[in-house]
């Protein structure tokens, strides 16, 4: 897509390869065009080498991936924007201009997010 433009719908996503991240693997993964102008798609990640993410790789994998969130919307048009709902954490959501998002890291298995793609405001 060509930087700077506005589009007033979703017409593709990224590629199943842009949600991966190092140290995780996809073990799950959905995408659901709710609208022309909402797009979801749920990923969860399982530790690649162990059966849990400890405390520290949980802490880094949720930076990752709000780092990878801020990474789409930044190849969106300006008024498509992205942000990810922690499923595991209570719901909580990170949104790309949020500098206090910190949920509560603990061990795990697996990490379940939902990544939500919207236009934010139509021209």
């Amino acid at each position: 897509m060509e930087e700077g433009k506005i589009k007033n719908t979703i017409t593709r996503s990224f590629e199943l390869q842009d949600y991966k991240i190092e140290g995780a693997e996809l073990s799950g993964f959905w995408a659901d065009l709710l609208s022309k102008e909402e797009l979801t798609v749920e990923v969860n990640y399982r530790s690649e080498n162990k059966k849990n993410f400890s405390l520290e790789e949980i802490e880094t994998l949720i930076r990752k991936i709000c780092g990878k969130c801020g990474s789409f919307e930044a190849q969106l048009p300006e008024n498509i924007k992205c942000e990810v709902t922690f499923k595991n954490f209570g719901e909580k959501v990170y949104k790309t201009d949020q500098s206090d998002f910190k949920p509560e890291p603990r061990e795990m298995d697996e990490v379940k997010v939902a990544y939500r793609f919207y236009v934010a405001y139509n021209v």
